[in-house]
C-alpha cells in the first residue's frame, strides 16, 4: 500500500491531480478514518492505464468509460494501447526520417520532391481526428479501422497529401472553392477517410473540414502544403457537403 504522496512520487503525478482523480471517480484509493489516501498495487495499475490514455489524447471522460468497460480486467486495455503506441512510434519514425532528409537538402547533400518533404504530416492527423470518431461512432467499429490501415500508412499518406498539395496549388491558381476540381477533390478527401480510417458520414466529413481551422493543429500542418491551405481546404469541403444529398 502507498501513501499519495509516494503514489505521486511513483507515477510522477502530482497530488492534486490524484485529488482530482479520485473526486471525479477515475481513481478511487482507501481512505483511512483521519481521510488519508492509500493506494493499492491495483490502484497503481489502473494509474498507469489511465497514464496511457491521456498521452494518446483520451479525455478524462472518454478514459471513464473505457475503464467502466472493463472494471477487473485492465489486459484489453494494456493490448490496445500497446497498438495505439506502436502505431505513433511508426508515425514519429516517418516524420524522423522525413526531417533527417530535409536536414540534408538543407546542407546540399540531396534534393527531396514535394511529396517527400509533407511525408507523415496528414497520416498524423487523421490519428488525431480518430478518438473524435471513437465517440461518435463507438470503439468497437474504431477497433475494425485500426485493423483496415494495417501495414497501408504510406499508402494513406500519398492519398492524403496528394489531396493537400493539389488544393493547395489550387488556392495558389485562383479557382473559386465551388470549382469541379476542388470538389472532386473534396470526394478524394472523404474516399482517402472512409478507405485508412472510418466510414465517415458525410454530416462528420464537414465536422472534420471546421477542424482543419479550429484545431491549430490541425491548421499548422495542412499550412505547410502553403499558407492559407487550411482555410481553403475548409471552406471546399463545406460547399461539398453544403451540395450532398441529404
Amino acid at each position: 500500500m502507498y501513501h499519495i504522496k509516494k503514489a505521486a512520487e511513483l507515477s510522477g503525478v502530482s497530488i492534486k491531480t490524484l485529488h482530482h482523480y479520485d473526486k471525479i471517480g477515475l481513481l478511487v484509493p482507501v481512505k483511512s478514518e483521519n481521510g488519508y489516501r492509500t493506494y493499492s498495487q491495483e490502484d497503481l495499475e489502473r494509474l498507469q492505464v489511465i497514464l496511457y490514455y491521456k498521452y494518446l489524447g483520451f479525455s478524462l471522460d472518454q478514459i471513464a468509460e473505457l475503464l467502466a468497460e472493463e472494471k477487473s480486467n485492465l489486459l484489453p486495455h494494456l493490448t490496445k494501447q500497446l497498438t495505439y503506441l506502436t502505431q505513433e512510434r511508426e508515425r514519429l519514425d516517418t516524420l524522423i526520417s522525413t526531417l533527417q532528409k530535409t536536414i540534408q537538402e538543407q546542407k546540399g547533400e540531396r534534393q527531396m520532391t514535394i511529396e517527400e518533404k509533407f511525408t507523415g504530416f496528414s497520416y498524423q492527423d487523421t490519428q488525431k481526428y480518430h478518438q473524435e470518431a471513437v465517440d461518435k461512432y463507438g470503439q468497437e467499429v474504431m477497433n475494425q479501422a485500426l485493423e483496415r490501415q494495417k501495414g497501408r500508412e504510406d499508402e494513406a499518406t500519398r492519398a492524403f497529401n496528394q489531396v493537400f498539395q493539389t488544393l493547395s496549388q489550387n488556392l495558389k491558381d485562383g479557382l473559386p472553392v465551388s470549382a469541379n476540381e476542388n470538389q472532386d477533390q473534396a470526394a478524394k478527401l472523404l474516399d482517402a477517410i472512409r478507405t485508412y480510417g472510418f466510414d465517415c458520414s458525410i454530416e462528420f466529413f464537414g465536422h472534420i473540414g471546421k477542424g482543419y481551422i479550429y484545431n491549430p493543429e490541425f491548421k499548422e500542418n495542412i499550412d505547410k502544403f502553403g499558407a492559407g491551405t487550411a482555410q481553403y481546404t475548409s471552406d471546399v469541403i463545406a460547399h461539398y457537403v453544403a451540395h450532398q444529398p441529404k
